[in-house]
């Protein structure tokens, strides 16, 4: 029982901190997957963190390197992908309020002028005035769909949430093939600028910047579990070097593609030089958190209230709310 009380009162008292996960800083039509804050209501979070402690990742690898101790109310700021949005938006709002922030680039997206697999597929399925009543797939798994919205027809929605298990498997050669395929299928072919990555100008300037640092997020944004050993091994350290290279600067950092990581990810970054790397499951940070497996929250279209209720909770490790 004493130890018990022992454990409960430590628990208390220990102090947490979190990472918060954006990704883009817009209003799209869709947005399956919630990745989206509007520019009004990232501002609303702003002003809420200003009353919290908001460090660098800098900051953090010296609390998880026993450096520095971690002060109440810790919260870190995180966006992946390099949406173009994330300097348009983000940069002056973060500049205004003078809070840090990390962002985590998939190399082979910089500049480049069309959206990623899962942006294109939301369009083709869910943007396209007048999707084929039937999609007949020979590879890779001879699938044949009706589409529609009534008995064992397979709606828009649903028909993008299979074509993504589909695509996420795929290498990002194949999975541009596939998507060109579909983009015939449904005669839907424009890419929308405002789903596209920043450049290298963009880039350079956000890193110019001393309240920014630029982290690894592997050169094609694969799920990396899906793939052997050696393929991990060129998408996480082909993106390491691409962004030291653009930079001129040592990269400490990564984030997974979709979170996801297994014993090979770890044991390449082990020998890669990086030294903290970021999930996207929801959970708190504490001082003795693995460096290779520092949890995020995903954050929502909130308003600011609401964002505030939910940083509380997270704080008091209440992960439900």
């Amino acid at each position: 029982m004493f130890r018990s009380l022992l454990s409960s009162i430590k628990q208390k008292y220990t102090r947490r901190g979190v990472v918060l996960m954006y990704h883009r800083i817009a209003t799209p039509l869709s947005d399956p997957w919630e990745l989206s804050v509007s520019p009004e209501h990232f501002e609303e979070h702003l002003k809420v963190l200003k009353a919290y402690h908001v460090i660098s990742i800098k900051e953090l690898a010296d609390i998880l390197g026993n450096k520095r101790r971690m002060a109440t109310n810790t919260a870190i700021i995180t966006f992946d992908d390099g949406y173009r949005d994330n300097y348009l938006a983000g940069k002056p709002l973060l500049e205004k309020y003078n809070l840090p922030a990390t962002f985590f680039i998939p190399t082979n997206s910089i500049g480049e002028q069309q959206e990623f697999w899962w942006d294109a597929l939301e369009r083709i399925c869910l943007q396209s005035p007048n999707l084929p009543d039937k999609l007949i797939l020979e590879q890779p798994d001879n699938i044949s769909w009706d589409i529609g919205n009534s008995g064992n027809m397979v709606s828009p929605a649903d028909l993008y949430l299979n074509l993504c298990v589909i695509l996420r498997k795929m290498p990002a050669t194949q999975q541009q093939t596939f998507i060109k395929t579909l983009e015939t299928w449904a005669n839907n072919t424009n890419n929308r600028p405002e789903y596209f990555t920043m450049d290298k100008k963009e880039l350079l300037d956000l890193q110019s910047g001393k309240l920014f640092t630029i982290g690894a997020h592997t050169m094609t944004h694969p799920f990396l579990p899906d793939f052997p050993y050696n393929y991990q091994k060129s998408e996480i350290q082909g993106g390491i070097t691409h962004l030291e290279e653009l930079t001129g600067n040592p990269i400490k950092y990564l984030a997974y593609p979709h979170g996801g990581r297994d014993q090979n990810t770890l044991d390449i970054l082990a020998e890669s030089g990086v030294g903290l790397a970021f999930t996207t499951d929801p959970q708190h940070f504490k001082a003795d958190t693995d460096k290779l497996t520092i949890p995020r929250f995903q954050v929502g279209n909130w308003d600011g209230k609401t964002f505030e209720f939910h940083l509380n909770n997270w704080m008091r490790n209440n992960t439900l709310a």
